[in-house]
């Protein structure tokens, strides 16, 4: 029996796609849901943390680079290109996010199979040649799901450009700004839009 407060829970769009929020959920979501700190708080009628673990631990503080990504890989994980194109264009998002096992926002979107955001990627000067900690690259990743058409536009590219015309991806960039307001404010702000993002609603955009 699942967890009746996942549709709901905001652990879920904060750690939109990452690795590790598979196992969370096998172990508590899907498993031993009553022994979850999230859900013995709420079951108590108590406010539940945002960076609170299942298990109890807290999240350790994300940086506004971290918390821009997991908005972005939501909005892939939701097929929202309107919302991703907005993202792009305001500078929230960029095409050299990474998760903890390498996953760019190209390889998130091949493996999806959303072609129409593989080809915005691509518009955006995404790397076709980067490879995640398995050594696949979007192109590996797009053909092994069976995804023809993001595997076509992703070698589309590759035939196009050499390695070489794409930049390298910025090493321990963490982009963090707690002493400048206006920094604060728009992590505060990305945040709620996490929050919207729960990819367990359904997409209205």
């Amino acid at each position: 029996m699942s967890c009746s407060h996942s549709s709901s829970c905001e652990l879920y769009p904060l750690m939109a796609m990452e690795p590790a929020l598979k196992l969370w959920k096998q172990h508590f979501c899907e498993g031993q849901y009553e022994k979850c700190a999230r859900y013995a708080l709420s079951k108590e009628g108590k406010p539940v943390p945002l960076t609170l673990l299942p298990n109890g631990k807290q999240l350790a503080p994300r940086s506004k680079d971290e918390i821009n990504a997991a908005a972005l890989f939501n909005a892939i994980q939701k097929h929202r290109l309107p919302l991703i194109r907005s993202m792009f264009k305001t500078g929230v998002a960029n095409t050299e996010a990474s998760l903890s096992d390498g996953c760019t926002p190209l390889m998130a979107a091949a493996t999806l199979g959303h072609a129409d955001i593989v080809e915005f990627l691509l518009a955006q000067n995404a790397n076709p040649y980067r490879k995640n900690k398995d050594g696949q690259t979007a192109l590996q990743l797009a053909t092994a799901a069976g995804h023809a058409e993001c595997a076509a536009l992703i070698e589309q590219a590759m035939q196009a450009h050499s390695p070489d015309e794409y930049a390298s991806p910025a090493a321990g960039k963490d982009g963090a700004e707690s002493d400048d307001e206006a920094g604060e404010k728009e992590t505060s702000s990305i945040v709620g839009f996490l929050r919207r993002l729960n990819p367990f609603k359904t997409a209205t955009s």
